[in-house]
């Protein structure tokens, strides 16, 4: 049985920046992979345990950790926010919560009724036809189509600018028909929205979890 090395923790150093990664280890995988969580930090999974040679590998790809990290640090996250100014995003924009709600019990009161009337009146205009609409929490996705054109959306997405949630819609709509991300999908998307660009670079701002 293959083992891996579960949550070892080392620093490397560049350019007067300490930066600490989690290190899992899984023989079974054929390339070393790097990846940058908005909570958990730098994790490196690879198929060997030589630190000199993973740690060159980071090294040569420094600066395109620290610049993701930067990113991250400055999504506006929904837990921090509350956590710092009791406050939480609605339509873009930092709002009061409530002392009487959560902001669970906030973005399940108005992410579906929002989000319906958009799918309502984008699948109308695009000729599609979702097979079921519903709304979960999720850590890491604002939306999603599955094979049987089911659509599935984040209830935090009411935190999002307008705009944006209407471009996350046309999205998942336009996977009814392209279940794919290739030319014929980006084409059906910028012929509703062809300003879907700018949407996507607004997006990282944000963090889909309530975490």
């Amino acid at each position: 049985m293959t083992k891996s090395k579960v949550g070892l923790t080392k620093t490397i150093e560049y350019e007067g920046h300490v930066l600490s990664y989690s290190l899992f280890v899984n023989r079974r995988l054929k390339h070393l992979y790097i990846t940058i969580d908005p909570i958990k930090g730098v994790i490196v999974k690879s198929p060997f345990s030589a630190i000199d040679t993973i740690e060159t590998l980071l090294l040569q790809k420094a600066s395109w950790i620290l610049s993701k990290l930067h990113a991250a640090q400055e999504r506006m996250h929904i837990g921090r926010l509350l956590e710092t100014e009791g406050k939480i995003l609605y339509l873009g924009e930092a709002i009061l919560l409530s002392s009487f709600q959560t902001p669970e019990l906030f973005y399940k009161e108005k992410t579906p009724p929002l989000v319906n009337r958009l799918v309502e009146e984008w699948s109308f205009l695009m000729g599609v036809k979702p097979t079921k609409v519903s709304f979960r929490q999720a850590k890491k996705r604002w939306g999603s189509c599955s094979y049987r054109n089911e659509l599935s959306f984040n209830l935090s997405l009411s935190q999002l600018p307008l705009e944006c949630i209407a471009y996350i819609v046309v999205h998942e709509l336009a996977h009814i028909t392209h279940k794919h991300h290739q030319k014929a999908f980006w084409e059906c998307v910028a012929s509703f929205m062809p300003e879907y660009k700018n949407h996507e670079i607004t997006l990282k701002k944000f963090s889909p979890s309530l975490i």
